[in-house]
């Protein structure tokens, strides 16, 4: 960890853990909505995600999106995304059933 001599974390530091806390805040509160939504509509949430994975590998595939990337670069996003938003509904259900 940076730290100065006083054991003060350092400001860039400092800037960079901010920063990843605002990430976790929205990360949690993004989750607790996930899970709301399978609570109330599971084949809706379902049906919601599917549709989006399909968009994501439409976007990345056809490099509509990212266009900044290179097309491994995207092809890797693609990936990374379409597993998240995959594990996004087993968590959830692991979840729900664990408060049953």
């Amino acid at each position: 960890m940076a730290e100065n001599d006083e054991g003060a974390v350092d400001p860039i530091r400092a800037v960079e853990m901010r920063l990843r806390a605002r990430l976790a805040v929205v990360e949690r509160a993004a989750w607790f909505g996930f899970v709301a939504a399978m609570r109330a509509d599971p084949a809706g949430t379902e049906a919601a995600i599917a549709s989006e994975r399909a968009r994501c590998r439409e976007g990345f595939g056809s490099g509509a999106w990212a266009k900044d990337l290179t097309a491994a670069e995207r092809a890797l996003l693609g990936s990374e995304v379409d597993t998240g938003l995959a594990g996004l509904i087993e968590d959830a259900k692991a979840e729900i059933a664990d408060d049953a």
